[in-house]
């Protein structure tokens, strides 16, 4: 004891902390963001509801202020601030937060943009009707009273609650170290989902499950259902995605997104302001109006005629709030202030458990009050059939008490009795009187029965709490708002783009992008191109394919990777647009260099495989089955020995002995053998010697012979270019040096590339500088394998040919 008297007592700091936040942590948990599992609510909520109904604030009167009702709850019952107090009030008027509002509001309440509600001074408030069940045979014993905090009143521990609250409405609080989120429901389903568990309590978890079917939120919306979905009724635990409705119209100025209901606990503000940010990077999108008013949510995304509104919508799933994830857990206070992880039947099990006690007690009651009446009648009955006897005792005696006890000895009646029969108004002397008091007690003495009857009898309890759920799903049952699909429509982009052919162009330093075909007009042999791609400093166009927007691109990489993308995803740009780093569509590397683009097919025959050629000669097959998915990292294609690359892959679906490959070097070199000498192998494998080269040379090229193609095509840096028949090349074995392919390599240049081609072919040359020339193979000259060949290109000063293709 310390000098001024106060008692000090010595502990260790860790344990008095530990004790301490333990004492607050149970106090948060239990006292204020965790509901309690019986009657679904928190104690603010509790309270608020309490003291609105001991201010007679039911539905059927006027309205009260709302800082009227916020000083009763804060005076009487919930010793904190008033904002938070408010706040709980205004969340149980929102129709956007409660799928069952509990109160109705009169005034601003706030809105789904997160505007915020007018001060308490302004707003008005009572119950709403449904809140009424809530309260319901509250003053009929049914829940234990408990001191107020200053112990000056009595509040309710828990309501007696008839709606099954907790499901209803959901509720989301955050304590300390643990929080609780639970999505609210449909009343039709909750009240067929607890009516199911009360016929069969032994019902399964899976088939309640699918009577309550899923969440039901105020704001409407699309859930998929999922496993992990279903694992939040079973466990208490799970996730599930929510995604706005949206509709697609089509108007004169171009289609357009329509968004009717969003997310539940999104602010539409915030996605309207998302879509704009995207809207930023994404020119399809040309207007945007938020529409919504009092009939409802209407935001209306305008997208320009080019556009393709479920690409567009697909990115915005992605990129904003019209597509988020639920995480449930479904924590609650049980009955015994413990907190507790539960799932849907333990849930509706704790709410039946309440209505049962409820029911009970209730009937104790109302069987006592109807025994203590009836006690009273017998005896009023008694003295109405001896009134003369009972008046001349009253008037014969000098005091109440005499009189009291002069009507006990001679009638035979108890004190209360006697009591009653003194306090009776002369008007129930009356014979009339006399018979509506023997139907008052024969109508008593039926409902006594009937209380014990069902006293005795849990089953008959258990109809009732039925009997009375299915009152409140007739009263108060609305159809869903929320629907519940087993899959999200898979946007189906190939059904709405137009399958047109393109020119995927990528440049030295990564820049790549698509361009229709048909912005690159036909020009004669010998014409300077149109500039097809513009570039800057040592940048130049290195690849160059014509495909379709319905099709997949593969990306080759000089270290033996493969990467995928749809072409939709590639953007449509002008012919002399610089494009976008391939890194906006790809997880490449920085340092890795694509080496081929091949146009992957819609659909593969089973014994298609993707041929791969290097630039030191090796050749090697792998099923394109084994390249249908790839991952947005990448796969191994091949594996290369130091210091080679890709040069060259193509599909090949013939491995017939007819079937012939010819690999090209840039020293003029070629060499034709069957594509079958090269076996089919792993993605992994590093191949087979295809061609053997001299020193300092290299392979540049490689293409499959195609029947119906006659000729080999041949293009050199310099612009010079040929063709020759097929059959001047003979076939050999793979693994030999070739035959000489081109002469006069310093006038014409290295061989850039080799095309298999027929008449009715044209070809897009691309130069180191940008430029593009689309021709006819006609108009090349057909000459013998060792020539030289014609120009096909003139080019700048400095300026060479880097890359050829087919516009197929």
């Amino acid at each position: 004891m310390s000098e001024t008297g106060e008692v000090i007592i010595e502990r260790s700091f860790e344990d008095e902390i530990s004790e301490s936040y333990l004492t607050y942590s149970l106090s948060v948990i239990i006292g204020r963001a965790i509901p309690d599992v019986r009657d679904g609510l928190k104690p603010v909520q509790r309270r608020i509801i309490y003291a609105m109904h001991e201010l007679g604030l039911t539905h059927k009167v006027g309205h009260k202020k709302s800082a009227r009702i916020v000083g009763e709850v804060m005076g009487k019952y919930h010793p904190h601030g008033d904002a938070p107090i408010y706040d709980a009030l205004v969340r149980m008027a929102q129709d956007f937060s409660m799928r069952y509002p509990l109160v109705d509001g009169q005034g601003n309440f706030g809105s789904i943009d997160r505007d915020p509600p007018a001060a308490m001074r302004y707003t008005e408030a009572r119950l709403s009707k449904i809140a009424q069940e809530l309260v319901k045979d509250i003053d009929k014993n049914t829940v234990r009273m408990i001191p107020n905090f200053d112990n000056s009143l009595e509040e309710p521990e828990v309501l007696p609650s008839a709606i099954p609250t907790l499901l209803m409405n959901g509720a989301s609080g955050i304590a300390v170290g643990m929080a609780t989120n639970i999505p609210p429901h449909n009343l039709r389903d909750l009240v067929d989902a607890i009516v199911a568990y009360i016929e069969d309590p032994e019902i399964d978890e899976e088939k309640l499950f699918k009577v309550l079917k899923g969440p039901d939120f105020p704001t409407g919306g699309i859930v998929q259902y999922s496993d992990q979905m279903k694992q939040l009724y079973l466990t208490g635990h799970g996730k599930f995605t929510v995604r706005a409705k949206v509709n697609i119209e089509e108007s004169k100025s171009g289609p357009r997104i329509v968004i009717t209901e969003i997310p539940y606990g999104v602010s539409k503000a915030d996605i309207v302001t998302q879509i704009a940010k995207y809207a930023e990077d994404d020119d399809s999108i040309r207007n945007l109006r938020d529409e919504s008013d009092r009939k409802g949510i209407r935001v209306v995304v305008e997208l320009k005629k080019n556009a393709v509104p479920k690409l567009v919508l697909n990115r915005l799933f992605i990129r904003t709030n019209l597509q988020v994830t639920f995480g449930g857990h479904l924590l609650v206070v049980d009955e015994h202030k413990r907190p507790r992880l539960m799932n849907l039947k333990e849930l509706i099990a704790a709410f039946v458990k309440h209505r049962f006690d409820v029911i009970t007690k209730k009937t104790e009651y109302e069987l006592e009050k109807a025994t203590k009446r009836a006690h009273i009648l017998e005896g009023l009955m008694a003295a109405t059939r001896a009134i003369s006897t009972v008046v001349d005792m009253i008037r014969n005696s000098r005091t109440v008490e005499e009189a009291k006890e002069a009507l006990i000895e001679v009638l035979g009646v108890t004190e209360t009795q006697a009591t009653a029969i003194l306090e009776m108004r002369l008007s129930r002397l009356t014979s009339l009187e006399s018979d509506k008091l023997a139907a008052e007690y024969a109508q008593l003495n039926e409902d006594i029965r009937g209380y014990k009857e069902l006293l005795e009898s849990p089953n008959l309890v258990y109809k009732t709490i039925a009997e009375d759920l299915l009152r409140i799903k007739e009263e108060y049952g609305d159809d869903r708002r929320t629907q519940i699909v087993y899959d999200f429509e898979e946007i189906s982009v190939e059904d709405l783009i137009e399958d047109e052919d393109i020119v995927v162009t990528l440049t030295r330093n990564g820049y790549i992008k698509a361009t229709e075909l048909k912005d690159y007009r036909r020009q004669s042999r010998g014409g300077k191109g149109l500039r097809g791609m513009k570039t800057s400093g040592n940048d130049y166009v290195k690849h160059v394919i014509v495909t379709s927007r319905l099709s997949k691109t593969l990306f080759i990489t000089n270290e033996g990777r493969a990467y995928s993308v749809k072409n939709y995803e590639l953007d449509v740009l002008s012919r002399d647009a610089k494009g976008k780093v391939i890194q906006n569509y790809l997880r490449i590397d920085s340092e890795e260099r694509v080496k081929a683009l091949i146009h992957f097919p819609r659909e593969i025959s089973s014994n298609a495989a993707l041929a791969f050629f290097t630039k030191k000669g090796k050749a090697k097959r792998t099923a394109l089955a084994e390249f249908a998915n790839i991952r947005s990292s990448g796969v191994r294609a091949i594996s290369l020995e130091e210091g080679d690359q890709v040069i060259e892959t193509f599909i090949v679906e013939d491995e017939s002995a007819d079937a012939t490959v010819l690999m090209a070097t840039k020293r003029g070199r070629a060499l034709r053998f069957p594509i079958e000498q090269v076996r089919i192998m792993g993605r992994a494998a590093s191949g087979v010697i295809g061609m053997r080269l001299r020193e300092g040379d290299e392979v540049v090229g490689a293409v499959l012979i195609k029947p119906g193609k006659p000729h080999i095509l041949t293009i050199t840096e310099k612009g010079f270019g040929k063709r020759t028949p097929v059959e001047e090349y003979t076939i050999h074995n793979r693994g030999g040096m070739g035959i000489r392919n081109l002469s006069n390599l310093d006038k014409a240049g290295s061989v850039v590339g080799v095309l298999n081609v027929d008449d009715s072919e044209e070809v897009l040359a691309t130069t180191k500088s940008g430029k593009m020339i689309r021709f006819p193979v006609s108009q090349v000259r057909i000459v013998s394998r060792a020539a030289m060949g014609v120009k096909v290109m003139n080019l700048d000063e400095g300026d060479v040919i880097t890359s050829i293709a087919l516009a197929e």
